[in-house]
């Protein structure tokens, strides 16, 4: 047979010789399983060698014929050892040993619709079956701590009869039921060859066959070969033929063999080659968002969720790739690319592909696991066109096809892939065409029966898509983790990856950033998350406290140790401070400095600002001149209200210095007139943390502060409160402390200056019997460490300004039932709060809180790096909108520019660009994921890592400088500098600081110091934290080998292999040679010297000697 006759078979239709010097392979109706199919053949039968990523390119098929070159005589390798499993086979296995359980199983029910099903006969078909093929009696031991497969002479596996009384249309959804909880069942791989038939009858006539198999036992192309000769069989009984066995099946001892001339050839080194050109840049891990926190090792457990396309977009799909000249495969592999890029925001992504592995017509006849896993390299250009872009990963898929014969366990050890216990090796997703292995019917001489795939329980990665032919359209299924997705999460990906796929089949030839995977009912979702409360009083925040005076005039509204002031006494305070102000030549617009101590003269200060239509500019003067002096220059006050000692100082700069209140003040009544209540002038001025060192003063309205506590939803306010007074006037908490208290009646409690410690804050809440707190992160995590009692009065805790500890949350919450916990998040810019997570119950805190919903008068919005919405659950750069929204940066007009306006072509409204990374979960919330550059929050401020590297390298004694934050949550996390000196410089890191402190705020300046030769980076070239936390943070040696670790120390030196370094009692096994398999010869170890069973997983949690130890005493 000629070239092009082998072609038209394996294309399955008769094709004119002309066709082929004028349509490619794909145009001819073929597939990448085809391919492969014809490359076997062209090699075998006419010795060529047809490159495949050639055959499924769009180069006629004679053109790539005309290509083909000799292939040469295999070179033979070394015998397989009897002993030998293929390396898809071992990983499988080393899995199983640590997970403990049994993930791969593959469930396949096979419904007859015509005919009977004689269970006699259909058992003895299964033991010829059997008996032919010896991977089907294959088990696989493992007590030497490696892996030796073990082919029995002969074994009949049993089939389990179930029968169930009822009516016809219960029988179906039972036989699910029993596929899927049998599905579930770990095998034992040692004790008999993992599968299992079920032979399941209804008492009104129906039949249904269910095979689950371990996939290290089957894959899907031999569960196509099994049930087909199972069922043939079947049929030749039935029909009284011969009972004869046949010859014997393929041995997977053939593939062994093919594995090892490929490798003896040099083809393994070939196409490691390409792998290490063609994946260069691509990140080897890819974090699909979700609701959960991934476990430290992984799970095996999974679940799964229908997929359907509908006829009119099953057809635009195959209309489409048609058209493109690419299979509906790579289309289909394209739009789930697309997909994911949307949700992670990466632009460069490996995805796995299985494949037969099946590379000769001999292999095609084996019923044992062959398959092999293919990285597809996926790059999303956002400018390029859909076109172009489908095609590209057409040509990528094709690429990584031809290169498919180097096994996957050994690519990732060329790779040097570092493998982790928390996920896949290199890939983490996989998409799949699963009708091309499984047909979906089977017809024989007596009966028709319609196989469908169940699900085993299991996950072999985070994500894998699963695709078929549903006539007359597609359909199939999501498998995923259930570990690190909860069904929402499937769910809304399902709805993208479908919205992605019709998207790009009908929106024609636009640019790939048009194509936003976002359906028109997910972009509802979005929309209502947005649906707050708008309708705020047009007015200044000094009328509304003249309105709340007019309330209620004799309630107490400022407390001050045993000074307090009435409503109506404190509005004659403000309105006498106003006119102090006028006098000294303030007018409505300008701004005057407040630099005075939390006290009733701070709160008279700001009213009095206010009332006379000036904005206040809050500034703490303990900070060192240098930078405070950059906030006066900037602010250009007009007056300023300082204590006393500091008057000189401002009245040099030309400053006049107001009078702040004091006792002697007589309280008068109301006489000043107040300014025209516009809630669009300036209310303050707030420095932000200075992230580059230079304070940018952040302009806020009167209506920004009016949306934030006017009949707040988010917390309670009113005559019945008491709030604390505590946070700086320049920090912008104080905002809601002082005008969520004094703009609805509430009593302001002012907390002594000076700062607190946990106890002395905690007895001044209990003594002033405060009902709402704003404390930081880092505070609220010190007070429930060592006052936890101090939050038994409070009806509601506002806490943030970092990462909050979620484990203190949930102690609070059990300790003081009833108890409102907020997690209050949001930029100064848009005025203190842009988004709220409120918790009553520490039942409901199961790990890091959300930052939660937008207050009322707020929009968020979750943006790409193209200012595009992405899909609810995927990650993106936070926005946000509304009445909040800060007017800008004081004289910074680029700056303002910069970070306020109009981004986006998919919101039409001005927005502010937070550099927050964020995600929407499930829920509506929204969920904080870290920083979009190296500016960190800490403590409640924003620091720019880059501004201290940048200062530290200009000294001169310097050479080389970064700074990184050590791991933790808020109270844990210290700035950490490491310094390379400059040739011949001496100097202690105690100079640097001290260096520092003249220069920067004392929150930039770094707690843990290094002095190195060189930076420390991990193997991407990122700074390496963990090593710099090493040295820059205070430690004590390692504690040397106990005499009562010694049993354990020598196995885990056996298990390793002679280590070059000393190991002690806390050495990570990982870090001196250990791997998966050394772990599992360890563990065996343990079980020969000491009788101990351990599970390996149990041993990972603290791989080291000293945890080892414990593991035998607990056995013991």
């Amino acid at each position: 047979m000629s070239f092009h006759e082998y072609a038209s078979a394996v294309l399955g239709q008769d094709i004119e010789a002309g066709a082929f010097a004028t349509t490619s392979f794909v145009g001819l109706g073929g597939d990448s399983l085809r391919a492969l199919r014809l490359v076997a053949i062209t090699q075998e039968k006419l010795g060529l060698r047809v490159p495949v990523a050639a055959l499924l390119s769009d180069t006629p098929v004679a053109e790539v014929f005309a290509g083909a070159v000799p292939a040469g005589k295999p070179v033979g390798g070394s015998e397989p050892a009897a002993e030998a499993i293929s390396h898809a086979q071992r990983g499988m296995w080393l899995i199983e040993r640590v997970t403990g359980g049994s993930p791969y199983n593959l469930v396949f029910t096979c419904f007859v619709e015509t005919g009977t099903l004689v269970p006699e006969l259909f058992e003895r078909a299964v033991a010829r079956t059997v008996a032919r093929h010896p991977g089907l009696r294959t088990v696989y031991r493992g007590d030497t701590g490696d892996v030796v497969p073990e082919v029995l002479e002969s074994y009949v596996p049993a089939v389990e009869a179930h029968s169930w009384e009822g009516e016809a249309g219960e029988f179906e959804e039972r036989v699910r039921s029993l596929a899927a909880r049998h599905g579930r069942r770990p095998f034992d791989l040692a004790e008999a060859p993992a599968y299992r038939f079920l032979l399941a009858q209804g008492g009104t006539g129906g039949r249904a066959v269910v095979l689950v198999a371990h996939h290290m036992v089957l894959d899907g192309w031999s569960v196509g070969l099994l049930l087909n000769e199972l069922f043939a069989r079947y049929a030749n009984l039935a029909g009284g033929g011969p009972e004869t066995v046949g010859e014997p099946g393929v041995s997977p001892r053939v593939l062994l063999r093919h594995q090892e001339e490929a490798r003896a050839s040099g083809e393994w080194d070939r196409q490691a080659e390409f792998w290490t050109k063609h994946l260069d840049g691509v990140p080897s891990v890819l974090e699909v968002p979700s609701d959960r926190q991934r476990p430290p090792i992984q799970d095996a457990a999974g679940a799964r969720l229908p997929i359907e396309f509908g006829v009119p977009a099953g057809a635009a799909v195959a209309e489409r790739a048609k058209a493109l000249g690419i299979t509906p495969f790579a289309f289909l592999l394209g739009a789930f690319g697309l997909t994911l890029s949307r949700w992670t925001g990466t632009r460069h992504l490996l995805v796995g592909v299985p494949l037969t592995g099946r590379g000769s017509t001999e292999l095609e006849e084996l019923v044992a696991v062959a398959g092999n896993l293919v990285p597809v390299r996926i790059d999303i250009a956002e400018d390029a066109a859909v076109a172009t872009y489908l095609r590209s990963v057409h040509q990528s898929l094709g690429q990584s096809i031809g290169a498919g014969d180097l096994p996957f366990e050994e690519l990732v050890t060329r790779l040097g892939i570092e493998r982790t216990l928390g996920c896949h090796p290199l890939v983490q997703v996989s998409f799949g065409m699963h009708d091309q292995l499984v047909p979906q019917r089977i017809e024989t001489s007596g009966a028709r029966l319609r196989i469908e795939e169940g699900h085993g329980g299991g996950a072999q990665f985070d994500l894998s898509l699963l695709i078929g032919r549903a006539e007359p359209s597609f359909g199939g299924h999501l498998e995923y983790a259930s570990a690190v997705f909860g069904p929402a999460d499937a769910e809304g990906f399902i709805a993208d990856f479908l919205a992605a796929a019709d998207q790009l089949a009908t929106a024609g030839d636009v640019a790939v950033e048009e194509i936003r995977c976002l359906s028109t009912e997910r972009r509802a979702l979005l929309d209502g998350i947005n649906r707050t409360r708008e309708d705020f009083p047009a007015t200044s925040i000094d009328a509304l406290f003249r309105e709340t005076v007019l309330r209620d005039p004799d309630a107490i509204a400022v407390r001050e140790h045993e000074v307090q002031l009435s409503y109506r006494e404190l509005a004659a305070a403000a309105s006498h401070q106003a006119r102090l102000l006028r006098e000294a030549g303030v007018r409505p617009g300008d701004r005057v400095l407040v630099g005075l101590d939390r006290s009733i003269a701070e709160a008279v200060a700001v009213l009095g600002i206010v009332w006379a239509g000036a904005a206040y500019v809050g500034v703490d003067l303990a900070v060192p001149i240098e930078h405070s002096g950059k906030i006066v220059r900037s602010a250009a006050p007009v007056a300023a209200l300082v204590p006393t000692a500091l008057a000189e100082r401002f009245r040099q700069l030309g400053i006049p210095v107001v009078a702040a209140w004091d006792r002697s003040w007589e309280m008068r009544e109301v006489v000043e007139a107040p300014v025209d209540p516009d809630t669009t002038r300036p209310a303050y001025v707030a420095f932000t943390s200075g992230s580059t060192g230079e304070p940018k003063g952040v302009c806020v309205p009167h209506r920004a502060i009016v949306r934030l506590v006017h009949e707040a939803d988010y917390v309670h306010l009113g005559p019945e409160e008491r709030v604390l007074r505590l946070s700086p006037l320049a920090f912008d908490a104080s905002t809601l402390e002082l005008w969520g208290a004094l703009l609805t009646g509430a009593t302001l409690e002012v907390y002594p200056a000076g700062l607190p410690t946990p106890t002395e804050l905690g007895e001044f809440l209990l003594d002033n019997e405060v009902t709402v707190a704003w404390l930081t992160a880092g505070l609220f995590r010190l007070v429930e460490e060592f006052a936890p009692d101090a939050f038994a009065g409070l009806r509601q805790l506002l806490t943030g300004g970092d990462v909050v500890p979620h484990e203190h949350v949930a102690r609070v919450l059990r300790r003081h039932p009833g108890l409102v916990i907020t997690n209050g998040y949001g930029p100064t810019e848009n005025t203190t709060f842009t988004t709220t997570y409120s918790v009553t119950d520490a039942d409901d805190v199961d790990g890091p809180l959300p930052i939660g919903t937008p207050l009322p008068g707020t929009r968020v919005y979750v943006l790409d790096a193209r200012h595009r919405l992405v899909p609810p659950g995927a990650v993106g750069e936070l926005y946000t909108g509304g009445l909040g929204l800060a007017d800008g940066y004081l004289g910074d007009e680029a700056e303002t520019a910069r970070v306020f306006g109009e981004f986006s072509p998919d919101v039409p409204e001005r927005l502010y660009r937070t550099g927050d990374l964020v995600r929407i979960d499930t829920k509506g919330r929204v969920r904080y994921l870290g920083r979009r550059d190296d500016q960190v929050k800490l403590r409640g401020y924003r620091v720019e890592l880059s501004a201290i590297s940048e200062a530290l390298t200009a000294d001169e004694r310097v050479q080389d400088a970064v700074v990184a934050v050590s791991d933790g949550d808020s109270a844990e996390k210290r700035l950490m500098a490491a310094v390379v000196p400059a040739p011949g410089a001496v100097f202690g890191t105690a100079d640097l600081r001290d260096a520092l402190n003249g220069r920067l705020p004392a929150y930039m300046v770094p707690t843990l110091w290094a002095l190195v030769e060189r930076i420390p980076v991990t193997g991407n070239g990122k700074i390496d934290r963990r090593a710099l936390a090493a040295v820059a943070a205070p430690a004590t040696a390692a504690p040397e080998p106990q005499d009562d670790l010694g049993p354990a120390l020598a196995m885990f030196i056996e298990a390793i292999g002679e280590p070059a370094v000393e190991i002690t009692a806390r050495t990570d096994f990982f870090t001196v040679g250990g791997n998966s398999m050394a772990a599992i010869r360890l563990v065996t170890l343990a079980k020969e010297r000491t009788g101990a069973i351990l599970k390996v997983r149990d041993f990972l949690r603290d791989p080291t000697p000293e945890g080892l130890g414990r593991l035998l005493a607990s056995a013991s």
